[in-house]
C-alpha cells in the first residue's frame, strides 16, 4: 500500500468518514475531474460501497447502486417496447434505470455473468447503452471482492468463491484500478476512529465542510496546463514505462499507455488541488498514479507493488538523464546487481552509485535476494567507495546477518517439509567437504543457514543459492579470486 502523504491539507476520504484511504485521496479526485472509470477491489465490509455512495451525495449527483451479480439488463435500461408504428423502440422507465443518473455504481462486478459484462462496456467505456449517448451520465465506478484463484474451491481459507477476474478487455475499460485497505493495514489511530461512537457526528461534520465539487473543479482546471508542461517528457517516461513492465511480464495494452500517460497528469492536478506542497513532487505523483492504474491488480496474482515501483523509478531515473549516454546504459540494464556494477565501472560518483544502489535494495522484493546483494555490494563497496548513509547502512544492517552468524536451536518435526530441507542443507555442506577453507564458501554455507527454515519456506533455497553465487561473482567476488 502506497504511504499516505504527510502533507495532506484536505483528505475527501476522511472527510466523508472512510478511515485510512487517505493515500488514494488524489487517485480518487483525479477519476473525478477526469469523469474516469474506477475500480475498487478489497474484502467485504471494508468501505468501498460506503465512499462512492457517500461521494454521489457529496456531489450532489443522481445515483444509481446496481448489484452486478444480480442485474438483469432490463434493470439498467428499462423494458423495451416498439413505438405505434411499430418502426422503434422505446423504454419503460423505472427509477432504477441508467436514462438520468450521474453516477453508477457497479457492485459485485467480478460476479456479474459473462454476457452481461459484454453489455457494461460501452456503459464504462462510453458512456452508452443500446447505442445511445447517456448524455447525463458523469462517472461509473464499480467495486469487487478480490478474484479467488482457480485451483480454490472452498472459502475456508479467506477466498471468495464465485468472485471471478474480469474479462480484460473490460478491466481494461477501468484507468483507475484501487485495492482498499483491510483492517489489518489501518494504523491504530484510524482503527480507533473507525469504531469510535464519536465518529458518526465527527463525519457528518466534516462531509458539510467538505467542497467535493470545487475539489473536482479546480483539479480539472490544472490538467490542461500541466498536459502542456509536461509534455517534454511525458511520452518518454510512457514509452520507457510500459517497455520495463513488458518485460517484468506485466504487458499493458496501448489503449492502457494512453490511460496512463492522462492519468498521472490527472493525480498530480489533484495532489496540487489537495496538498499545499506537492506541485514540484511531480515524481511522487507518477509514482503513485502509476500504482494504482495496472490492470493486473484486478486478477487472482496482483503484481508486486514493490516491483511496479522499481520498473517506475528505473523509467524516471532514464527521463531524469535523457541525453546522458552513461545513465542510459545503466538503465537500460535490467539485472539491479549488473546495474549497479557498471556504474561502478563507468566511474559514477560516489552520490549516485549511492542512489543506485538505494534503489536496487528497495526494488527486490525478494528478501533471501536482497540479502544476498547486501552481502555482495558491501564486500565490494565498503572500503573503497564513500557511500551515503542511505546505501551504506542498509548495506550494513543487511549483510551482517552474512558476514557475522549467530548459533541458533530450531526444533522441527521428522518429515515435515523444513525437516526435509535441513536433509538436503547437510547433503550439500558434506559434499564441499573440500571447499571449506574457500571465503566464498563460508559466504554460501551461512546465507543458506541463515535461510533456514524462514526464507525456504517461500524460495528454494537451490535456486536462491546459485542466484547469490552469481551476485557475488557480479561484484569480483569468485572462487577464482580466492
Amino acid at each position: 500500500m502506497i504511504p499516505a502523504p504527510t502533507n495532506t491539507r484536505t483528505s475527501i476520504t476522511a472527510a466523508l468518514g472512510i478511515r485510512g484511504w487517505s493515500h488514494l485521496d488524489a487517485v480518487i479526485l483525479a477519476a473525478l475531474a477526469t469523469e474516469a472509470p474506477l475500480l475498487l477491489i478489497g474484502p467485504h465490509g471494508t468501505g468501498k460501497s460506503q465512499l462512492i455512495e457517500s461521494v454521489a451525495g457529496a456531489l450532489g449527483l443522481e445515483f444509481r447502486h446496481y448489484n452486478s451479480a444480480l442485474l438483469n439488463y432490463d434493470d439498467i435500461i428499462g423494458i423495451p417496447m416498439p413505438t405505434e408504428d411499430g418502426a422503434s423502440l422505446h423504454f419503460i422507465k423505472s427509477p432504477g434505470t441508467i436514462w438520468n443518473a450521474n453516477f453508477v455504481f457497479l457492485d459485485e462486478i467480478s460476479r456479474c455473468r459473462a454476457d452481461l459484462q459484454n453489455k457494461l462496456f460501452p456503459i464504462i467505456h462510453e458512456k452508452k447503452v443500446v447505442g445511445i449517448q447517456l448524455e447525463d451520465l458523469l462517472h461509473r465506478w464499480a467495486a469487487m471482492n478480490p478474484p479467488a484463484p482457480e485451483e480454490i474451491d472452498s472459502a475456508a481459507d479467506g477466498h471468495y468463491i464465485g468472485s471471478e477476474p474480469l474479462d480484460p478487455a473490460l478491466t481494461d475499460r477501468f484507468p483507475f484500478i484501487l485495492p482498499v485497505p483491510t483492517w489489518a493495514e489501518l494504523n491504530r489511530e484510524d482503527q480507533r476512529e473507525l469504531v469510535s461512537w464519536r465518529n458518526g457526528a465527527d463525519a457528518e461534520a466534516a462531509a458539510e465542510a467538505l467542497d467535493l465539487v470545487g475539489l473536482v473543479e479546480a483539479t480539472a482546471a490544472l490538467i490542461e496546463d500541466l498536459e502542456d508542461e509536461f509534455s517534454d517528457w511525458l511520452p518518454d517516461y510512457i514509452v520507457s514505462l510500459v517497455d520495463g513492465l513488458e518485460k517484468n511480464d506485466l504487458p499493458q495494452s496501448p489503449r492502457r499507455a494512453r490511460m496512463i500517460a492522462r492519468s498521472l497528469v490527472a493525480v498530480h492536478a489533484a495532489r496540487m488541488a489537495l496538498e499545499a506542497d506537492a506541485e514540484e513532487d511531480v515524481e511522487g505523483s507518477v509514482q503513485i498514479a502509476v500504482s494504482y492504474s495496472l490492470p493486473q491488480t484486478a486478477t487472482d496474482t496482483p503484481p508486486s507493488i514493490v516491483k511496479v515501483i522499481a520498473i517506475h523509478k528505473q523509467s524516471w531515473a532514464m527521463i531524469e538523464h535523457m541525453g546522458d549516454e552513461r545513465w542510459q546504459q545503466v538503465m537500460e540494464e535490467e539485472d539491479p546487481a549488473k546495474r549497479v556494477a557498471l556504474a561502478d565501472e563507468l566511474e559514477f560518483d560516489d552520490e549516485n552509485l549511492s542512489r543506485l544502489i538505494t534503489q536496487t535494495l528497495s526494488s527486490e522484493d525478494s528478501d533471501p535476494r536482497q540479502v544476498g546483494l547486501a552481502v555482495a555490494m558491501f564486500l565490494k563497496y565498503s572500503d573503497n567507495r564513500e557511500l551515503d548513509p542511505s546505501a551504506f547502512e542498509p548495506l550494513a544492517q543487511l549483510s551482517h546477518h552474512i558476514l557475522e552468524p549467530r548459533v541458533i536451536k530450531y526444533n522441527m518435526q521428522q518429515n515435515s517439509p523444513e525437516a526435509n530441507t535441513w536433509e538436503e542443507i547437510i547433503a550439500w555442506l558434506d559434499a564441499q567437504i573440500n571447499r571449506t577453507d574457500s571465503p566464498v564458501f563460508r559466504l554460501q554455507r551461512n546465507y543458506v543457514l541463515y535461510g533456514f527454515p524462514e526464507f525456504w519456506r517461500r524460495d528454494n533455497w537451490k535456486v536462491m543459492l546459485k542466484q547469490f553465487t552469481e551476485d557475488l561473482a557480479t561484484f569480483g567476488i569468485t572462487e577464482e579470486q580466492d
